[in-house]
């Protein structure tokens, strides 16, 4: 699967922004709230995570799983996917094999927990197809080992459907930019929890 989508900063008392009516977006479906927990994995020295790959396993939601996303020349992410099964702490061997040429001899071990409260509205065209999904993410994290304490915040993310066209999320980001909606800081929530530990990238 190829992820193709964008990440914003919204204040903690704004209300989630309208889009219908941008583009093709004819309308935007009612909240669908999901609670999602999430461990990442990665080397102690973050070499994963510094050459644009990131491991997780995640519960709740509709996609619970193991979640390998790697980077592609594009800009976007390949993201391979593995169900719960086995183990918590347990990578699948297939997930570890496609990072054992990133890895070298360090072993995966937890780099972070993250907590998302999600609120996920669907973008629908006019004959209710969905285009894209916009979420709403209530964001508690902490990085693992380092007794710095969890860090909260909000945030938006735009993901298109396989079928939309690629215009779509820069029409998207010109509407949230109009209502006061900021591009996000930080590529991921990962990097945004775990800050200068991590190599550059």
């Amino acid at each position: 699967m190829i992820e193709r989508e964008a990440k914003f900063e919204l204040d903690l008392d704004l209300p989630v922004p309208r889009l219908d009516g941008v583009g093709p977006v004819a309308r935007q479906g009612d909240p669908v709230k999901s609670v999602l927990e999430a461990t990442y994995y990665d080397a102690r020295d973050y070499r994963l995570l510094g050459s644009g790959v990131t491991l997780r396993r995640r519960t709740g939601g509709s996609d619970a799983g193991w979640h390998l996303k790697l980077p592609r020349p594009d800009g976007h992410r390949e993201e391979v996917a593995e169900p719960l099964g086995g183990p918590a702490g347990a990578v699948p061997p297939s997930l570890a094999e496609r990072v054992r040429d990133r890895l070298g001899d360090e072993t995966l071990v937890p780099v972070a927990r993250i907590t998302t409260t999600r609120y996920s509205y669907s973008l629908l065209d006019a004959d209710d197809r969905p285009l894209a999904t916009l979420v709403d993410d209530h964001v508690t994290a902490e990085a693992a080992g380092t007794g710095t304490g969890l860090d909260s915040w909000r945030e938006l993310e735009v993901e298109l459907a396989d079928s939309a066209e690629e215009s779509l999320l820069g029409l998207v980001t010109e509407a949230l930019t109009k209502v006061g909606v900021r591009p996000s800081r930080w590529p991921s929530k990962l990097r945004r929890v775990l800050g200068d530990r991590l190599p550059p990238g």
